[in-house]
C-alpha cells in the first residue's frame, strides 16, 4: 500500500523538475542570464542609436508639429541633494515646547502608598510545654473580653503547682517549730540561769570550806564542773537564741519565694485556658488542635478594629513636619477621608512617618498590612511654579528658554501636585519660560525651536 503511494509522488516530482528545466531562459557560461544585444556607437555620434520604433514615433512627430521646438531636459543638480534639503536645513533645531514660570501655585499634593497596621493588637504565646486540647476560635471572628480562644494541656505545670505547694507546707511547719523551739529556749534559759547562779553559789560555798580545810578537794572539784558545764549550757541556749532571729529571716524570704513560684505556677496552669485580654478580632491561629507546643510558640494574633491606623512615609524634601496635622488632607483610593494624628520624622531612613486614622465615622475596610494609595494635600509656604515632571532634571534643576536657546536654571522642589512638580528658583521672573519636552542631552546654550507653548500659542 506504501508503494503505491510513493511511486506516483516521485514520478510527480521528477515531472515538475523537467517541466521547469524546460521553461527555465538560458544562461552564459558565466551561469548568468544572456546579455542583451547592444548596437555598437558610431564614431561620429557618441550618442546610442535610437530603436526603431523610437524613430519612427519622433519623426511622426516632427511632421505632425514641424514649428514646435524640441522639449528641453530636466536641468542636471547643482549640489542640492534631493529636493527639500534647504528646508530641512532650517528646521535642523530641535523642537520644544515651554510654559511661563508663573508662581501661582500655593497647594501642594502627593500620591503615596500606605500600611495599615493596628496599634492595639497581641501575640498571645503559650508559658510553657503544653498540647493543644481545643480551639474555639477561627481567624476573622470577633471576640468579647475575657472569651475562650483556645484550650491547652500540659501535666507538667500542675505537677510543677502541686509540688510546690508541698514545699510551702513543710516550709511553713518548720517555721511554726522554730517559733516553738524559740519560746521553749527563752524558757529555758531563765531555767539555766538560775541553776547557772546555784552552781555559783555551790562553787563559793566550797571554795570558803576548802579555805578552812572542813571540806575534801573532790567535793569542790565536783562544784566547779558543775557551775562550768551550766555555765556552757547557758551560753549554748543564748547562741540558740541569738541565732533565731536569722534563721527565721531565711525561712521567712524561702515562704516568700515559694508563695511566688506558687503564683507562676497557678498563672501557667491558667494560661491553659487561653482568653481573650480584649474585645477584639482575630487575626491568626498559628496553631492546630492536637499540637504539640514549646514554651514561647505563638498561639493566637489578636487586635482590635478600632484601632487601625495608616502608616506613610514621605520623603524628607517633602517638608511636613513644619506644617500642622490639621493643615494635611488625606484621601485614599476608595474615596475614605483620612486625618493626621500624628507626625514623626525619621532623619535615619530619610523620611518622615505620618499616622492618619479615619476622619469622622468612615469605616476602616482593610485588614492590618494591606497598601493604600493616598493623596495628600498640604500648603506649601509660598507660591511656586507648576511643571510637569519632564521639565525636572535630576530633581534639581530647570531648563529655561530665551533668545532661541535653552539655559540651566537651578530649583528647589516644594511638593507635587497630581500633573508635576510645585518648584521654585531665583532664575524666575514674569518673562521666563521652562522647556518642559523632555530632552535627551541637554546643555546650556542649546538652540530650540518653539513649537506650541502649553497655552496653545505660538511663540
Amino acid at each position: 500500500m506504501l508503494k503505491k503511494i510513493i511511486i506516483p509522488v516521485v514520478i510527480l516530482a521528477i515531472a515538475l523538475g523537467a517541466y521547469r528545466m524546460m521553461n527555465a531562459p538560458k544562461e552564459n557560461s558565466y551561469g548568468g542570464r544572456p546579455a542583451t544585444p547592444v548596437s555598437a556607437p558610431s564614431p561620429e555620434s557618441s550618442e546610442p542609436k535610437a530603436k526603431p520604433g523610437a524613430d519612427a514615433r519622433k519623426t511622426d512627430a516632427a511632421q505632425a508639429a514641424p514649428g514646435e521646438a524640441k522639449a528641453k531636459a530636466p536641468a542636471p543638480s547643482r549640489g542640492r541633494g534631493f529636493r527639500g534639503a534647504g528646508q530641512l536645513g532650517k528646521q535642523g533645531a530641535t523642537s520644544v515646547e515651554i510654559v511661563p514660570a508663573l508662581a501661582d501655585k500655593t497647594l501642594a499634593q502627593l500620591d503615596l502608598f500606605g500600611v495599615i497596621q493596628a496599634q492595639h493588637h497581641t501575640r498571645l504565646s503559650a508559658t510553657s510545654n503544653a498540647r493543644v486540647l481545643a480551639l474555639d476560635v477561627s481567624e476573622g471572628q470577633t471576640v468579647e473580653l475575657g472569651q475562650g480562644l483556645l484550650s491547652l494541656s500540659a501535666d507538667s505545670a500542675q505537677e510543677a503547682l502541686t509540688q510546690r505547694r508541698s514545699a510551702q507546707q513543710e516550709l511553713a511547719a518548720r517555721i511554726r517549730n522554730e517559733t516553738l523551739k524559740h519560746d521553749n529556749d527563752q524558757a529555758s534559759l531563765t531555767i539555766d540561769r538560775e541553776l547557772l547562779r546555784i552552781a555559783k553559789n555551790s562553787v563559793d560555798r566550797f571554795t570558803s570550806l576548802n579555805s578552812q580545810q572542813l571540806t575534801s578537794g573532790s567535793d569542790y572539784e565536783a562544784a566547779l564542773r558543775a557551775y562550768q558545764t551550766q555555765l556552757m549550757s547557758v551560753q549554748n541556749r543564748q547562741l540558740t537564741l541569738a541565732q533565731y532571729t536569722d534563721q527565721m529571716a531565711q525561712m521567712l524570704a524561702q515562704r516568700d519565694a515559694l508563695a511566688s513560684q506558687i503564683r507562676l505556677a497557678k498563672q501557667v496552669v491558667a494560661d491553659l485556658q487561653v482568653t481573650a485580654p480584649f474585645a477584639g478580632l482575630v487575626a491568626k491561629v498559628s496553631v492546630t488542635q492536637g499540637q504539640e507546643l514549646r514554651s514561647g510558640d505563638v498561639l493566637v494574633e489578636l487586635y482590635d478594629p478600632a484601632s487601625l491606623a495608616l502608616f506613610v512615609r514621605v520623603p524628607l524634601r517633602y517638608r511636613l513636619d513644619q506644617l500642622n496635622a490639621t493643615q494635611i488632607s488625606a484621601v485614599d483610593s476608595q474615596g475614605y477621608a483620612w486625618q493626621v494624628e500624628a507626625l514623626r520624622p525619621i532623619n535615619e531612613s530619610g523620611a518622615q512617618r505620618l499616622t492618619l486614622v479615619p476622619s469622622g465615622v468612615n469605616p476602616v475596610a482593610f485588614l492590618p498590612g494591606s497598601h493604600v494609595a493616598l493623596t495628600i494635600s498640604y500648603p506649601i509656604a509660598e507660591p511656586a511654579v507648576e511643571v510637569p515632571v519632564t521639565a525636572v532634571y535630576d530633581q534639581q534643576r530647570v531648563y529655561l528658554f530665551a533668545d532661541g536657546v535653552i539655559n540651566a536654571a537651578d530649583i528647589e522642589i516644594l511638593g507635587r501636585t497630581q500633573r508635576g512638580y510645585l518648584v521654585r528658583s531665583p532664575d524666575f521672573n514674569d518673562s521666563a519660560s521652562v522647556v518642559t519636552t523632555r530632552l535627551k542631552t541637554p546643555v546650556s546654550g542649546m538652540a530650540v525651536a518653539i513649537v506650541t507653548s502649553k497655552d496653545g500659542a505660538r511663540p
